[in-house]
């Protein structure tokens, strides 16, 4: 009788362990796959498909920093590096530790990462902050954050690195000088989130999306670094997180996004604003890529907005759906 349940229960158990393989052969396969798109190239693509990666750009160059990749998934500390003029793929020194949902930016030439979760298993946000100069081949430590931020986004205005967002235990911005290896706090986000977009245009930051424990946000924040205030932007026409974005000159483009609910799924939304309009500023559509995703920062290089990786399927279906594929769009400026 013990022999038979036991036989039952492996027959059981390996039922259920096929019907779970052949769920994931099946998602994997019926990926959406890439769509003719007016204006929009596909370029030479990554690597290897990955998603929750920062990126930063040192013209001709777009740093794709970090992520979660694989089926299983896992967190990497890969740095791969796209030349936009070459087309090509090359690679610098890996992180010296694993890090999804970080933050990136340069600033005179000096890469820095900052916070992101160090495994797939562990989402506590970290207070890292590390640096990668011209010609070096490891990273260096630098101060640390006054606390830890997770899906953040970090950007240089200035002569300083400004990062806005994020799962943190505080909604204020976080300033780095980098002659003085030290940090100070501005103004704190009016609405806090995390997953969000946002774009340098002049001297202000602008907060675009996100989400909370309230779901995702249209909010659109302006802080201004030289006032420490914010003010409210055009909200976005519907709520998103976890887009990709971009500013070239005037112009701000948003694309895709993710609701991650179980009963959610990517946002199939793509919009530009022209923010010389002021006051009368509106969003617009803007041609969609070839393939929507969440979880791939956006970049510009050359005049042309990049979308690099992310993942196809939202939540946790974004492991079956991890994409390689480098998007550009040229910018109308």
């Amino acid at each position: 009788m013990r022999r038979r349940l036991v036989r039952l229960a492996i027959a059981v158990l390996g039922g259920i362990l096929l019907g779970a393989g052949g769920l994931v052969a099946f998602l994997v396969l019926s990926n959406p796959g890439p769509r003719f798109t007016e204006d929009w190239e596909l370029m030479t693509s990554m690597p290897d498909a990955r998603g929750e990666t920062a990126v930063a750009v040192i013209p001709p160059h777009a740093y794709v920093i970090g992520g979660l990749t694989g089926l299983t998934p896992s967190a990497t500390a890969a740095v791969d590096v796209y030349d936009a003029r070459q087309d090509a793929w090359s690679q610098a020194p890996d992180l010296p530790q694993p890090r999804h949902h970080a933050g990136a930016a340069a600033l005179n030439g000096i890469l820095y990462v900052s916070g992101g979760g160090p495994s797939a298993t562990d989402w506590t946000p970290q207070p890292t902050m590390w640096a990668l100069d011209p010609g070096a081949d490891a990273w260096r430590e630098v101060a640390p954050m006054p606390e830890g931020r997770l899906g953040h986004r970090m950007l240089a205005v200035g002569d300083r690195l400004y990062v806005v967002g994020g799962v943190s235990g505080s909604a204020y911005v976080l300033i780095y000088d980098a002659g003085a290896d030290a940090w100070s706090l501005g103004a704190p986000l009016a609405v806090p989130r995390d997953h969000l977009a946002a774009v340098a245009v002049g001297t202000e930051i602008w907060a675009i999306g996100g989400r909370s424990s309230r779901g995702n946000h249209a909010n659109v924040d302006i802080y201004d670094t030289v006032a420490d205030a914010w003010r409210a932007g055009p909200p976005l026409p519907e709520p998103t997180s976890g887009a990709a974005e971009a500013a070239v000159g005037t112009l701000i483009y948003v694309s895709g996004g993710e609701d991650p609910s179980g009963s959610g799924g990517i946002i199939n939304r793509h919009w530009q604003l022209d923010t010389t309009a002021g006051d009368r500023a509106a969003w617009a559509p803007l041609t969609p890529p070839p393939l929507t995703v969440h979880g791939a920062q956006g970049a510009v290089v050359d005049g042309r907005f990049l979308i690099i990786g992310g993942a196809l399927r939202q939540g946790a279906f974004s492991s079956v759906s991890w994409t390689s594929a480098t998007q550009a769009y040229p910018s109308r400026q």
